[in-house]
């Protein structure tokens, strides 16, 4: 199973809750799809990149759904916020993950027009729908994060290598040293990789890194040598 179908397939608040008991799960395969035991080329840094943003960017389309389900759900009772409401609250759940307290405002603003009987008890169930997607969204973010951050780090002595290496055209090794750089970026502050790869590396000025100077050959070492 891809990572993808394992997050398509949470379409009930069952499967919310499988998942749930087992968000490792879903690194694990996002993992898998991006692993290589060889270092890679920069396209195949870019390509890599890619992936991994996707996978954050899958996390934040489940959220979407789950929003809604949890809705469903939390509301079943109630009909003081009508469907296109409910929606416009899934797919904007993310944005109130540091600002619950705005989202309670607006629902209970809704709800209140809609003509509820308690449309602070509305709200609060529209929080809490909230904060148990936002949860697994945390749940499933932070180890793909983690996930970038590892592989960053681990291409940058690959990235370094070349950007130094002299028999590389001077073209190359600039791209390397950008790339270099930009991995290095990355392993400090994964949440980077949502933004596309070429405009990252678009940002760093054109260098040459040079590698240290080799040591002079002294007459001990010719006698040693001989």
């Amino acid at each position: 199973m891809s990572a993808k179908a394992l997050l398509d397939r949470v379409q009930s608040r069952v499967a919310i809750g499988e998942l749930e008991a087992a968000p490792g799960e879903y690194v694990r395969l996002v993992a898998d799809e991006v692993a290589s035991t060889e270092p890679l080329s920069l396209s195949q840094l870019e390509q890599r990149d890619l992936l991994l943003a996707q996978a954050l960017a899958n996390i934040d389309d489940l959220a979407t759904r789950v929003m809604r389900i949890e809705l469903e759900h939390a509301l079943a009772n109630d009909s003081s916020i009508a469907t296109p409401t409910r929606k416009v609250f899934a797919s904007t759940v993310v944005g109130y993950a540091n600002n619950l307290g705005l989202l309670e405002d607006r629902a209970r603003d809704v709800a209140a027009r809609g003509r509820a009987g308690d449309a602070s008890g509305v709200a609060r169930a529209v929080v809490e729908a909230a904060t148990r997607t936002l949860n697994l969204r945390e749940a499933l973010c932070q180890p793909v994060l983690d996930l970038v951050r590892q592989v960053a780090r681990a291409a940058v002595v690959d990235a370094d290598k070349r950007a130094k290496d002299r028999n590389l055209d001077e073209t190359w090794r600039k791209q390397w040293s950008a790339a270099r750089r930009e991995l290095e970026a990355l392993a400090a502050e994964p949440a980077r990789v949502t933004a596309p790869w070429s405009a990252r590396i678009a940002t760093y000025p054109e260098q040459i890194d040079e590698p240290p100077p080799e040591a002079e050959v002294t007459f001990a070492d010719m006698i040693e040598l001989d």
